[in-house]
């Protein structure tokens, strides 16, 4: 079975970090990867305004253009995956099974994070598998960061 990489695309440019680093991964891996596109129908709206069809195939297409964007000739095996649902739930219940599940943040400040609740925050706290969360400007496998567990601190 090949190295299985999942990752959240949501048109952002953390998202796009992320699949550019979870494509040099793969590469390096000799894996192959799923990007995933998790989308809602708006919480506030006028019934029957928004059609589930409609926006599935807008929800397809975005994927697909943004994988296009950043990858339009992938040196590995890429599949896409659209969803519909909260894009934490649909991450981690698409990591299932994979190596490793990769998310982009943004980074936001703990209090704001807590406030507002954070995708990547929530998928590193329920997947079942490794979470690589991916800032800017870190988008390929060379520009890893390391940490010395040594020296950080107990929760």
């Amino acid at each position: 079975m090949a190295f299985r990489i999942v990752v959240g695309v949501d048109r952002s440019p953390h998202s796009e970090a992320a699949l550019r680093w979870s494509l040099s991964e793969a590469q390096a891996r000799y894996g192959e990867l799923i990007a995933v596109f998790a989308w809602q129908l708006p919480f506030v709206s006028v019934p029957g305004h928004f059609r589930r069809p409609e926006l599935e195939q807008k929800s397809k297409d975005s994927l697909v253009d943004a994988v296009s964007r950043v990858a339009p000739t992938p040196q590995v095996p890429l599949l896409t995956l659209v969803a519909e649902g909260d894009p934490a739930a649909v991450l981690v219940e698409a990591s299932k099974g994979a190596n490793l599940l990769v998310v982009g943040t943004r980074g936001r400040s703990p209090w704001a994070s807590v406030l507002l609740g954070s995708v990547s925050q929530r998928c590193a706290a329920a997947a079942t598998c490794p979470v690589v969360l991916v800032k800017l400007g870190a988008e390929t496998a060379s520009q890893r960061t390391t940490f010395d567990l040594d020296r950080i601190a107990p929760l």
